[in-house]
């Protein structure tokens, strides 16, 4: 099959999307037959430097592996793969891959795999001059503190700035008249924050050119609305109030006196939206004894007249009250930004969150972007890992460069290419930018290159999990298609969500809820409910066979993930955080989920996760309101055990004298380490000692 110059997988969870990167990649390197160093001209991002290392890691086992006169079974598959998609022989790919593996190690710098964020940062300091950035500037990975620096200049300003004093003096009385602290640090950084998020780009535009002076018009003209909207519901409510008077109608008339009660407050400044309103007659409670209870029947129409105009006007005060809440801090966006940006210039350092926007507006007014020129002509295949998670903003600065590689060949006759994989449903990073729709898009058709050649393939069959679990996620993805109101997203689980079987039959999922009636008294909590719930499931789990290092738990959020660990370490559960335990080609056989499920008193269900479990087992027509378990499949283990040998480490003595702790220097921020001398050291360290790590016998080295 002739390979396009385009292709997108989509890869879903255990399709095998690193084991197809790889291979893809190593297919390159192979392609040059009369070029050992191809990986200089290849350009892989990824997202964190977990997966860099991993990628990394997996390239050089493979090419390693490839040079073995015994070569270990999975990457023999893999070898068998490339010569079947490719005209290699086997005997070639042995003795090309002795040529990689050595230039790769003398040039291990060149190797460029590596997260977006530092492709960027490349960039603008290969082109700090053009950009019209200092030459020497520092990364700043923490945006917070830049940003509560910011903040603290801007507020240090009252006193000085009559305009800024005003508005300051009068937000922190607003908030101490809503009994909060008089403090406005904490609005000023959340605002503040809406200038790190690309997600704002446009909202902040519109805003760069609208001065101090329009906000504090705005303000007062809101002010004004609000005082004359006040006025209109008291009149009404006077209005009301004289209407029962004129006809002679006692308060005690009405049960309890809350109709009223109710105007009386309006009239008073006492009105509460959370308290009973009045739309409907029988909304207004008559006493059966009440004398005139006639006159009021025939009055109710009139005053429900006037309730139903008073609501939308305390709509309107609530709304006009909100915006002035906010008003105050989006009147000082642009004070912080210049703040920021005042603090970057004399201190020489650059916020990471800025570096896509500064290319992002370079290559806007560029109609032939030269920040690209010279990296088009190093760069010629792109692979593009977890592009869910690629911003509008990201991909939109690589399309210019990875254009530049499609639409020709280099000097072997080879055509550019780009390779992308994601996965929408995976999408995480949305919060910061990603847009998972670009992807939808791209697989839909859409192609924003020069060079027409372009395909799809869905990598639909999962190799990590068991078959219960992979049908169970099938059942789940199709009911939730039609949970969705996007058209895009109801086909995405619809028909690009299901994958296929491997041969591990067997598995389970198991759907719990907690036991809400024992929450009688405060001394059980629903913390504690989760807590025991996850204890007595590992507890089941390690009956079946299975051991510790088979079980992971997840959870919603961190402080829940610590409050588990806890529970689990008091009860003689010896864990592993995330920071130390690498889960790898772990296989899928069971899955429990423990969530929380409450009705409430009208029968509704709330909108939470927890809702589309109930609503799916009550669309598979499983669910009961007395049970809080719901099995799928066998719980039987059916995996083999596993032979783990503990190997006695090898100590070795060479080092003589202890270790001066003064020379050893933790670089706190890694940015500070990137394209420097140290990290290309340390990067060549770690291949050393990965390839070091396989030499077992003398065997390995011949």
């Amino acid at each position: 099959m002739e390979k396009k110059a385009f292709t997108i997988y989509n890869a879903s969870a255990g399709a095998g999307k690193t084991h197809t990167l790889v291979k893809e990649y190593l297919k390159i390197l192979l392609g040059y037959s009369n070029k050992d160093d191809a990986y200089r001209n290849v350009l892989a991002i990824t997202f964190t430097n977990k997966a860099v290392n991993e990628m990394k890691s997996r390239i050089v086992t493979c090419i390693y592996a490839f040079t073995l006169n015994e070569i270990p079974s999975k990457e023999y598959r893999l070898l068998e793969q490339i010569v079947q998609e490719t005209e290699f022989t086997e005997a070639y790919i042995r003795e090309k891959s002795k040529k990689i593996l050595k230039n790769i190690i003398h040039n291990y710098a060149g190797f460029d795999i590596s997260t977006i964020d530092k492709f960027t940062h490349k960039v603008i300091r290969s082109f700090a001059f053009d950009l019209n950035l200092p030459f020497q500037f520092e990364v700043s990975l923490d945006t917070d503190a830049l940003l509560q620096e910011a903040v603290d200049a801007l507020i240090s300003q009252a006193g000085i700035d009559d305009e800024l004093t005003k508005l300051l003096v009068d937000f922190s009385i607003s908030k101490a008249d809503d009994d909060k602290s008089w403090d406005v640090t904490n609005e000023l950084m959340e605002i503040g924050r809406l200038l790190l998020n690309e997600n704002n780009k446009q909202e902040l535009e519109a805003f760069e050119n609208i001065e101090m002076q329009t906000f504090l018009s705005l303000k007062s003209w809101l002010h004004e609305q609000i005082n004359q909207l006040k006025v209109e519901t008291v009149t009404l409510a006077q209005n009301a109030l004289q209407l029962l008077e004129t006809n002679g109608i006692d308060n005690k008339s009405f049960s309890g006196g809350y109709f009223p009660k109710h105007l009386i407050g309006i009239v008073d400044g006492n009105y509460n939206n959370a308290n009973k309103k009045y739309y409907e007659a029988d909304d207004i409670k008559i006493n059966k004894t009440a004398k005139d209870k006639e006159a009021i029947e025939q009055l109710i129409p009139d005053l429900l007249a006037i309730t139903k105009k008073i609501y939308p006007l305390f709509g309107k005060i609530y709304f006009y009250e909100a915006f002035l809440k906010n008003l105050v801090p989006l009147s000082l966006l642009n004070s912080i930004s210049n703040e920021i940006n005042r603090i970057q210039t004399e201190q020489q350092i650059l916020s990471i969150s800025q570096f896509n926007k500064i290319i992002y507006e370079e290559l806007k007014n560029q109609p032939a972007p030269f920040i690209y020129e010279r990296l088009g002509e190093k760069y010629r295949h792109f692979f593009i890992d977890e592009f869910q998670d690629t911003s509008e903003m990201q991909w939109q600065n690589l399309v210019p460069l990875i254009d530049n590689a499609l639409s020709g060949e280099d000097d072997f006759g080879k055509q550019g290419s780009l390779m992308i994989v994601g996965d929408p449903k995976q999408a995480i990073y949305r919060w910061r930018g990603g847009k998972a729709e670009q992807f939808m898009q791209l697989s839909d058709g859409e192609n924003p290159f020069s060079n027409p050649s372009k395909a799809t393939i869905s990598l639909d069959t999962n190799y990590r999990s068991f078959s219960q679990v992979i049908e169970f996620n099938n059942g789940i993805f199709k009911f939730l298609a039609n949970q969705f109101n996007n058209e895009a997203y109801q086909n995405l689980y619809e028909n690009y969500s299901h994958q296929n079987t491997n041969p591990k039959k067997g598995g389970f999922v198991n759907i719990s809820f907690l036991n809400n009636d024992l929450l009688v008294d405060d001394e059980v909590t629903k913390d504690d409910l989760y807590l025991n719930e996850v204890l007595k499931t590992i507890e089941k789990v390690l009956n079946q066979g299975f051991s510790l290092g088979d079980i992971v738990v997840l959870t919603r959020k961190s402080k829940d993930g610590v409050k588990v660990a806890n529970h689990l370490t008091k009860n003689g559960i010896r864990i592993l955080s995330s920071e130390t335990l690498l889960i790898n080609n772990a296989a899928e056989e069971q899955l429990y989920i423990i969530s929380n499920y409450k009705r409430s008193k009208t029968g509704t269900l709330p909108n939470t996760l927890a809702t589309f479990f109930v609503t799916y087992l009550e669309d598979s027509g499983r669910f009961s309101e007395n049970e809080l378990n719901y099995p799928f499949g066998d719980s039987i283990k059916v995996s083999e055990e596993k032979n783990d040998e503990l190997v006695k480490p090898i100590v070795i003595k060479s080092v003589e004298k202890p270790i001066d702790q003064s020379v050893i220097k933790i670089a706190k921020r890694e940015a500070i380490m990137w394209d420097t001398k140290q990290q290309h050291a340390i990067e060549k360290g770690n291949l050393i000692h990965e390839l070091l790590a396989e030499i077992i016998t003398v065997d390995d080295i011949a």
